[in-house]
């Protein structure tokens, strides 16, 4: 069979098996299993996901100067706990202000909306019906926007406190992982020798480089997006400059277009404050693209990451359309798991293939 014809029809499979099960998870029971999954699994992700971003720096810091591992739990536990405590106290506060202020100003520019497209049909003697057909797409498009955002803070507060075991969890599973990390890797590592697959060790490294570049470098890239867009929009004036900044750097784990579309909510917001802030704001998002993309990323991703930009949209697509906003999340490193483990196994299948066509 031809190999690319191959390639796509496991893609394909692949693709099926997975809208199959997103139908099945449409069924209540389903649901509730899923649910339940997702509740287990959940502070074990959150823990894992810590503990990764920050043990090579601790395993640096226990190397170098001769600290106890335990000391340096204790000191991520500590880090962690101020973390919490300030998101509690100030950030989640501040977040909640700001949107509040959003709702409430989004009825005026419903009507600011309005008194423009009536002041281009009296310019441009507009057909009346496309003025009531505007009319009536800004009325659905400002209360759709209002309900999601309620339904997104209602239904989080809902959650968190439904869900709020799993904070309390997350800090005693970061102190095992953490405290264990050495013997957990070493007793995996023994397991492999001893069922003769060493050269699996090669390949969790690989993943391991990957992987850590990504998540690690992703968390660098959104907090100098987010810096880089908020300390200017408070120099100017921005009203609310905390959410838009929040949303650029979410949206910047898209490439090239991500910065674009975390600033459309804020171009349009600027300009219903004034045309100055509208200019700086535009200015501020190319700014934050190109350094993102011409000196951000290559430092923080060196030559450890070479995937290309095109091909991470499409795999964030594929994850969004199965899996929703986790889908697209885990996307891309699933298939950096993927990706090294197809890389690192070809060597082999094409050995086999040989053989087949030997014998």
């Amino acid at each position: 069979m031809n190999k690319r014809l191959y390639y796509l029809i496991i893609a394909s499979l692949l693709i099926i098996i997975f809208f199959l099960i997103k139908m099945l998870l449409q069924y209540s029971f389903f649901n509730t299993i899923k649910i339940a999954v997702i509740n287990i699994f959940l502070p074990f992700l959150i823990s894992f996901i810590i503990v990764y971003i920050f043990h090579p720096l601790l395993y640096w810091i226990e190397k170098n100067f001769s600290i106890k591992t335990w000391v340096t739990t204790l000191f991520l536990m500590f880090v962690n706990t101020v973390g919490i405590i300030l998101l509690i106290e100030f950030i989640l506060p501040i977040f909640a202000k700001q949107l509040a202020n959003i709702l409430l100003e989004l009825p005026k520019y419903s009507e600011e909306f309005k008194t423009i497209i009536a002041h281009l049909q009296v310019r441009f003697n507009l057909n009346g019906d496309i003025i009531n057909t505007l009319n009536d797409y800004i009325n659905k498009i400002s209360l759709s926007i209002g309900k999601s955002l309620v339904k997104f803070t209602t239904s989080t507060g809902i959650y968190i406190f439904k869900t709020f075991w799993i904070f309390i969890m997350i800090p005693l599973i970061i102190f095992v992982l953490m405290k264990d990390y050495g013997l957990i890797y070493n007793k995996l590592q023994n397991f492999l020798i001893r069922h003769q697959r060493s050269e699996w060790i090669h390949l969790l490294k690989k993943i391991d480089v990957k992987l850590g570049a990504y998540i690690r470098g992703q968390f660098i890239i959104m907090g100098y997006m987010f810096l880089g867009s908020f300390i200017p929009l408070m120099i100017l004036g921005m009203p609310n400059a905390f959410i838009f900044s929040i949303i650029i750097a979410l949206t910047n784990i898209i490439p090239y277009l991500g910065p674009y579309l975390g600033g459309i909510p804020l171009c349009i917001y600027a300009y219903f404050q004034s045309p100055y802030l509208l200019i700086a704001s535009f200015l501020i998002i190319l700014f934050m693209q190109q350094f993102d993309g011409n000196l951000g990323q290559p430092l923080v991703y060196g030559a450890q990451l070479k995937i290309h930009p095109l091909i991470v949209i499409i795999v964030m697509l594929i994850g969004s359309a199965i899996g929703g906003v986790i889908g697209l999340v885990v996307s891309v490193p699933i298939y950096i798991i993927f990706k090294e483990t197809y890389t690192f196994f070809k060597p082999n299948i094409k050995n086999l293939k040989t053989v087949e066509k030997n014998l």
